[in-house]
């Protein structure tokens, strides 16, 4: 299995680069994707806090012989721009991290698709950082056909259980598998690594012809 979204003690969460490859390793991870908050976070990953923690994946990657990417966070900010550090990441994700009226939350994410160069849309539609009044069906396959359109993945997040299963169900009969995805725990805490088994399950019934993120 695979867990493409932990966050490490470089930005907000509580566990080292080595506690996290170990524990990757101990739960039969095949590829662990470290991926920090970005610079608009106020503990998130600049440029020197990323060369340094590409040091420590580099180096215990390969004490424990396992896959380990480097990737980062950014919150989607108004107009739906991100903002990255100076670094070549291995995977890209961009986010809402804020509670928004609707209007809003579907503008910035709509803006975020069609203007940005990145991997994953992290954590859409989550409870915790979500629209205040509501979805809307035709958003929301405006979404879905810039994901496609821009051959961006949509994450399935375990700890948000996002994106909710109404809209998988509206994306698995509008795109017919043509989607990537990713999988990933939003680990913040050394316990949850690896906890990816609900995210698994919705892949297998509602994304089974689409394609994983990393089978580029």
């Amino acid at each position: 299995m695979y867990d493409l979204h932990v966050h490490s003690s470089y930005s907000d969460g509580d566990a080292s680069v080595e506690q996290i490859v170990k524990k990757a390793k101990e739960v039969g991870l095949k590829v662990v994707a470290i991926v920090d908050h970005s610079i608009e976070h106020r503990f998130g990953l600049n440029e020197r806090k990323a060369r340094k923690r590409q040091e420590e994946i580099d180096k215990f990657a390969s004490k424990y012989d396992i896959e380990v990417l480097s990737g980062i966070e950014c919150g989607i900010k108004a107009d739906g721009e991100i903002v990255l550090p100076k670094f070549k990441f291995d995977l890209v994700l961009a986010s809402i991290h804020d509670f928004l009226y609707a209007e809003e939350y579907y503008h910035r994410i709509v803006e975020c698709l069609k203007y940005n160069d990145f991997d994953i849309l992290a954590h859409l539609h989550s409870t915790m950082f979500g629209s205040l009044n509501g979805r809307n069906l035709e958003r929301d396959l405006e979404i879905i056909d810039l994901l496609v359109d821009r051959d961006v993945a949509l994450e399935v997040n375990t700890a948000h259980s996002a994106p909710p299963i109404d809209f998988l169900e509206l994306l698995d009969m509008n795109v017919k598998g043509r989607v990537r995805y990713s999988i990933g725990s939003d680990s913040h805490s050394i316990k949850r690594i690896g906890d990816v088994s609900w995210g698994f399950e919705v892949a297998r019934k509602y994304l089974k012809n689409g394609r994983f993120v990393l089978e580029l």
